[in-house]
């Protein structure tokens, strides 16, 4: 996470210096107009246009991103939220993205010399036939907007979302990025996450591990000697572990095989003695799997 910080960090000093070099590049443009239309004049017949262009890129771009620095700084001096956790900077981000891309459009517009509403009154009918086939794409965009704008998930935050579990990475305006257990980079549309049941782990004050198995089905098999054995394994760990939440429930009873669930609660999320937990459950696990 601290590596994750550190870039995070380095893209947000690199963020405030374009800021200040679009500044000055603004300023620059401004007082020395007058020489800088004269030397456009020797390329372009229309000498306007280009400047105009450059001075509505930078002037919109320079606005959005003084509106971003101060909504973001407002909004993390009130809530007091770690920055790097804070899926509001992260919706704020994007929605700077899609500002940019907008004036970056309207620019271009203005060096040909078209005019911006003009050109988007005559193609409405060729906008809404866009908008109807990439319909999915502006579905997951805006449900990406909701996430980001809403505190019940964060980046950093252990969450399992059907048969996926992993921690937050990121979220994009199409889809949320997962780190599972592996390693594995999972990408799950934003569409999928708001019509799915999420369980949000970070959000709990105690973690619940869970084990599940099959046993051989033979004679000998006795379900209460199973979970005497289990339960024991952990009693060295009573102080991180709720023994009273220990449970073993049969779920499904199979032709050569029963398959069990067993689960209990931490009384505190620790890592290591969580992996200490979870390697013990399994060693004992196998060894009465050996012996049956």
């Amino acid at each position: 996470m601290s590596t994750e910080k550190t870039e995070i960090r380095e893209k947000e000093k690199r963020k405030r210096l374009l800021f200040f070099f679009k500044l000055v590049a603004f300023m620059l443009i401004k007082i020395f107009e007058d020489p800088i239309s004269s030397f456009l004049e020797l390329f372009f017949s229309n000498h306007h246009a280009p400047l105009r262009a450059i001075t509505f890129f930078l002037s919109s771009n320079i606005l959005i991103s003084l509106g971003r620095i101060i909504t973001v700084r407002f909004y993390l001096r009130r809530k007091g939220k770690d920055p790097f956790r804070s899926n509001f900077v992260l919706g704020i981000n994007h929605i700077s993205s899609i500002l940019n891309v907008a004036a970056a459009l309207i620019s271009i517009l203005l060096l040909f010399g078209i005019s911006p509403i003009a050109f988007f009154t005559s193609i409405t009918i060729v906008a809404a036939a866009i908008a109807l086939l990439s319909k999915d794409y502006i579905t997951n965009m805006i449900n990406g907007l909701i996430i980001m704008f809403s505190d019940q998930l964060s980046l950093g935050d252990m969450i399992k979302i059907g048969d996926q579990q992993g921690r937050i990475r990121d979220v994009t305006l199409l889809n949320m990025v997962l780190i599972n257990e592996d390693a594995d980079i999972v990408m799950i549309p934003n569409s999928t996450i708001l019509t799915s049941q999420v369980v949000n782990y970070s959000k709990q004050h105690h973690k619940k591990l869970t084990f599940e198995f099959e046993m051989k089905i033979n004679q000998s098999m006795e379900v209460n000697q199973i979970e005497s054995r289990l339960k024991s394994t952990i009693t060295a760990y009573n102080k991180v572990i709720n023994m009273d939440s220990f449970t073993l429930k049969t779920m499904e009873i199979l032709k050569e095989a029963v398959k069990f669930k067993c689960q209990l609660m931490m009384t505190t999320a620790d890592k290591t003695k969580e992996k200490e937990i979870r390697r013990l459950m399994n060693q004992t696990i196998i060894e009465i799997a050996c012996e049956n």
